[in-house]
């Protein structure tokens, strides 16, 4: 199975036009069977930028995944930091569900995971409601044979050259982390730092490990502009970094995983 990991895009005034039709063209050469973007797709929450999105995703004529940041609540509606139920109204008007998005791939035995990392107010640290803990419990322990992963905004185990900040942490990581190591999710797939890095981490006490994609910001000039190219088979993941660079995505690291 052929994913590509994209996060923090940003659609807005901030994004790169060349880096748009390059990611594109990029996502297009490999025949991806699913995209997944972790969050923060639009930089304020702005109709039109979420517009701007939508339009870009579906254009890749590719079955794509999707779950909020923090920037897809506005800084221009504070109603909604004292309501948090209108929050996500426009982000489920153009993508649905907004927590606990669940998708099955029969044909490759794979499960993903969608949680929705973000607060009532943006900017402090992300957390998962208690619902959702105990639905992505019930569901990964529901399905025992497929390979599982695990999708979400804010990081669950921190990022190599990132930002210790304590608002751009998950509150509840160790939690999730426990679930994840308990029911044999293989594959995390976290957003929200604009840095990139691939890490193993193995768990003695399960004799599992987990595998988490961090990917940059792809579609702005700073930080890390790059995603990654996910390839998962029966025994093996294989992560490839694609970096922009001259005018184009791509990268020849290869960091292969045989949890």
């Amino acid at each position: 199975m052929k994913i590509a990991h994209l996060s923090d895009l940003h659609f807005g005034k901030m994004i790169s036009t060349e880096k748009l039709n390059a990611l594109k063209e990029d996502l297009f050469f490999h025949k991806l069977d699913l995209v997944i973007v972790t969050g923060d797709i639009t930089d304020r929450g702005k109709i039109a930028e979420f517009q701007q999105a939508r339009e870009f995703l579906d254009s890749l004529c590719c079955e794509y995944l999707t779950i909020p940041g923090n920037r897809e609540v506005s800084l221009f509606a504070p109603w909604e930091y004292i309501i948090p139920s209108l929050a996500m109204r426009r982000y489920r008007s153009y993508f649905g569900k907004s927590d606990q998005v669940l998708h099955k791939s029969e044909e490759h035995r794979a499960i993903m995971f969608g949680l929705n990392s973000v607060s009532q107010l943006p900017s402090w640290p992300g957390s998962i409601s208690r619902d959702s803990r105990y639905w992505f419990r019930e569901e990964a322990g529901n399905h025992k044979s497929y390979f599982k992963v695990l999708f979400l905004h804010h990081p669950i185990l921190p990022v190599l050259r990132a930002s210790s900040f304590w608002a751009h942490q998950l509150s509840d990581a160790s939690a999730i982390l426990t679930i994840c190591a308990q029911l044999g999710v293989r594959l995390i797939l976290q957003g929200h730092k604009h840095r990139a890095s691939v890490v193993e981490l193995r768990i003695p006490e399960t004799e599992s490990s987990l595998v988490f994609s961090s990917c940059g910001s792809p579609l702005l000039d700073r930080w890390d502009s790059s995603y990654h190219l996910i390839e998962i088979e029966s025994d093996a993941i294989r992560i490839n970094p694609r970096e922009f660079s001259k005018g184009a995505f791509g990268g020849d690291t290869n960091y292969s995983f045989f949890p």
